[in-house]
Formats: structure tokens, sequence, C-alpha cells
């Protein structure tokens, strides 16, 4: 799969946890030096010592993991994700740690440490104690919202499932009438025409109302069809230029994602004589393009559901975003085209 990563799992903007780590560290530098006699100025600066350890060590190691839940989360790169934090974590606490002793011995705060290697070690476990708690965090937290948007997905997949039903018209009725029909219009070519695509349209959403994801190859075909079906309709007030090769084939997108983007095209926008409405889809690396020019209906109230719908479905196979830009002439949507193994 989103990188499926949500972001507000991070949960990091609460102001009482960066009050937490300070007060931690003050509180461990009284406990280790309350048992020592030592003058107040020394054990004010064990505490900031202390204070500026912790801070400093919590505040790298949250971003080294915020980055790397980020840009290579666990679910799909769990390899580069483990060996990665290992190296970061163990590479910023050792750098961060040797450059505070350093400072320290510079300025003379302290005397020199014996034990610094052993101190550098426990350090070390410390970090790697706090870092596996944070992790583990993580990974509750990314179940519980993997857990609830397959729950939600459920509940829609039921929700739509049964609203089919209730508005399921007989297929084999369907298709035996509407071959009854060509049998009685042979004579027109146009009507003949209709008939088969509409006829292979809704043959098409029936086949995949229950799949996932279709082949590329599967939605140009089917949107040839849809195309062909509004040209009927609009006449020359409808241009549409499709431009998909064979090199991107092999790609899949979400079932009928093609057709909703022409038919939002068609359903925001005015087509006339004066003013035709031009479509053209394509396809560029691994997008998938669909722009059209820019000539709203005065009354067109559009709620964005298409395109939401669109970019839900999207978010349970990529990462990759469904992108949308408007210029004064142009509005233009592009989706990222899958990989995937039928």
């Amino acid at each position: 799969m989103k990188k499926n990563w949500h972001i507000k799992s991070f949960g990091y903007r609460k102001s009482g946890v960066y009050l937490l780590v300070p007060l931690v560290g003050v509180l461990l530098a009284l406990f280790f030096t309350a048992m020592e006699p030592m003058a107040f100025g020394q054990r004010f600066k064990y505490i900031l010592h202390t204070l500026v350890m912790t801070s400093g060590i919590w505040t790298g190691c949250t971003l080294i993991v915020r980055y790397l839940w980020l840009k290579f989360p666990w679910e799909q790169m769990p390899g580069k994700h483990l060996v990665l934090e290992i190296l970061l974590i163990l590479g910023f606490t050792n750098l961060f740690s040797w450059g505070i002793y350093t400072f320290e011995q510079h300025m003379e705060l302290f005397p020199p440490e014996e034990d610094l290697y052993l101190s550098i070690l426990i350090t070390n476990l410390i970090t790697i104690i706090i870092t596996g708690i944070h992790e583990a965090v993580e990974f509750y937290r990314q179940w519980k919202y993997n857990f609830s948007k397959s729950v939600r997905l459920e509940k829609d997949n039921i929700e739509a499932r049964y609203e089919m039903l209730r508005n399921q018209i007989n297929p084999h009725f369907l298709f035996n009438s509407l071959n009854s029909l060509v049998a009685l219009v042979e004579d027109n070519k146009q009507a003949v025409s209709y008939i088969e695509n509409l006829s292979g349209f809704l043959r098409y959403m029936l086949k995949s109302r229950d799949r996932q994801v279709v082949l590329l190859r599967e939605e140009q075909q089917v949107l040839e069809q849809y195309v062909a079906l509004q040209q009927t309709r609009f006449g020359s007030n409808l241009k549409v230029d499709i431009r998909l090769g064979e090199m991107h084939w092999h790609y899949a997108t979400p079932p009928m994602v093609l057709q909703m983007l022409v038919e939002n095209c068609i359903k925001h926008n005015v087509l006339s004589k004066e003013k035709p409405l031009y479509i053209q889809i394509w396809a560029d690396g691994e997008r998938l393009y669909v722009a059209n020019t820019l000539q709203p209906r005065q009354s067109d109230c559009s709620t964005g559901h298409g395109l939401q719908n669109i970019s839900e479905r999207y978010r349970f196979f990529t990462t990759e975003q469904v992108c949308i830009h408007q210029s004064e002439s142009e509005f233009k949507v592009s989706v990222p085209l899958l990989k995937v193994d039928l």
C-alpha cells in the first residue's frame, strides 16, 4: 500500500509534552545529586546539564522517528526503516553527547569524566529504550488508524451494495431488451452504434463493481464507449482527445475513474456551438491527466463530491495524491497510475 500513514498520529501538538520532558530532566538531576554534598552553583550546573541532554536527545530522536515514519513507513519498507533508525538514533545520540561533553570541558564547567564511555553507553541504552517505547506508541496509533479505516471502508461497501441491490435491474432482462432493440433499428446505423456502446458500458459497470482496480486498457475501452454516447447527445459541442498508448496499458486505476473525471467535466461546464467543450486525456510517467477548457455553468453549485470520492478511493492504494490545477482557461486533474498484479 500510502505509504498509508496518518499524519495526525504523531500527536505532538500538546504543549504538555514539551513541559514534561524538561521536568523529567530536572527531576533526574535532583535525584542523582541529592545524595552528594555540593555547592548550589555546582548543583545548578548539573541540573542544567541534565536538562540540556534530556531535551536535546528527546527532540532529536523525535524528529528522526517522525521523519522515518513519513519517508520510510514501516509497512512498506521495514528493513530500511529499522536500519536507518538505528544508525541515525545512535549517531545523533553519540554526536550530541560528545559535543556537549567537549563544550563543557572547554568551558571547564565540570572536571574530566573518568567513565565517559560508560556514561555514553548508558545514554545510548536509555535512548534505545525510549525510542522503542515511542515506536510502540506509533505502531499502536497506526494500527488504530488502519482499523478504523477498514471499518469505514467495509461500511461504505455495505451501503453501496445495499443501494445497488435496491436499484438493480435484472442484467439479463436489460441486455436481452437492448439486443431486441438493435434488431428493431438495424437500418439506423447511428442507433445501432449507440445501443451497442450503451450495452458495453453497462456490461462493464456490472462486471467491475466488485473489483478494486482494473487495467488502464479496460478503462480506456469503456471510456471510448462513454464518450461515444455523450457525443451522440452533444454532437460537435463536445470534443474529446484520448491519447493513451499501449505503454501505459499495464497500469491500473480504481474502476470508472476515467469515466467519472470526464463526466465531471461535462457536468460542470457549458457545452454549446459557440463554446464547445474540449477535453484531453493523456498519461505522462506514472500519472494520468484529464484537462478541459474552463467554461463553468452559471448555476453550477459543485459540491466536489466526485473528486473527493476519487481521492478517497486512491488513498487505499497509494500515497500519491490526486492533484487539481485550475487556471483562468483550464481545469486539470491528475491521478496516479497504480502498479498491480492482476
